[in-house]
C-alpha cells in the first residue's frame, strides 16, 4: 500500500474521536438516561418541553410555557439533589428554539456530568459526583420573571 494511503486511513480513523457527537432527542417521547441525577427524568419529561438534543455529554431541553408552569418547573428544580448548585441564568433578548426555525422558547434545561477533579496525590483522576443542571431563561420573551416564582435556594445569575 503506498505511504500516503496508509497515512490517509491512519488520519481518518485517528480523527474519529475528534469530532463530538450531537443530535436531537425525539419531542413527545419519555426520555431517560442512567447518569441524570433523581428528578430530572420529571423536568425533561414536563409537557411544556418542545424540544432536546445533545452535544457530547450535554443534553439541553428547550420549554414554552406560562409563569405558573415555569415557577412549578422551578420548584422540581429546587428539589433535585446531588448537582452542583441550583442556577437560573439569565439572558437578554427572547429564546427561540435550536435550529432555526424561530419557535419560541422561553427556558432551557441543560446538564452534563460534573468536571475532572485535579488528580490525587496516588496520580489518580476522579469526578465531581455533582452533575451540573441549570436552568435558562430569556428576559425579554413571554414570561415576566416578577410573575415567576423563583425557589430560596435557586441562585439567580447572569451568563459567565
Amino acid at each position: 500500500m503506498p505511504l500516503p494511503t496508509i497515512t490517509n486511513c491512519a488520519l481518518t480513523l485517528a480523527g474519529r474521536n475528534v469530532f463530538g457527537l450531537g443530535g436531537e432527542y425525539p419531542n413527545g417521547q419519555t426520555l431517560h438516561q442512567p447518569g441524570w441525577p433523581a428528578g430530572m427524568k420529571d423536568l425533561v419529561n414536563a409537557e411544556q418541553r418542545i424540544g432536546g438534543m445533545f452535544v457530547n455529554a450535554e443534553d439541553i431541553f428547550f420549554y414554552s410555557g406560562t409563569a405558573p408552569e415555569l415557577s412549578a418547573f422551578l420548584d422540581g428544580y429546587a428539589k433535585i439533589q446531588n448537582i452542583e448548585r441550583h442556577r437560573l441564568i439569565l439572558h437578554r433578548g427572547a429564546g427561540s428554539l435550536v435550529g432555526g426555525n424561530g419557535k419560541p422558547c422561553d427556558w432551557t434545561l441543560q446538564g452534563r456530568p460534573g468536571a475532572p477533579r485535579p488528580k490525587s496525590r496516588m496520580g489518580m483522576a476522579s469526578r465531581d459526583p455533582a452533575y451540573v443542571l441549570e436552568v435558562h431563561f430569556w428576559t425579554e420573551g413571554r414570561i415576566a420573571l416578577d410573575e415567576v416564582g423563583i425557589p430560596q435556594n435557586v441562585e439567580i445569575s447572569k451568563p459567565n
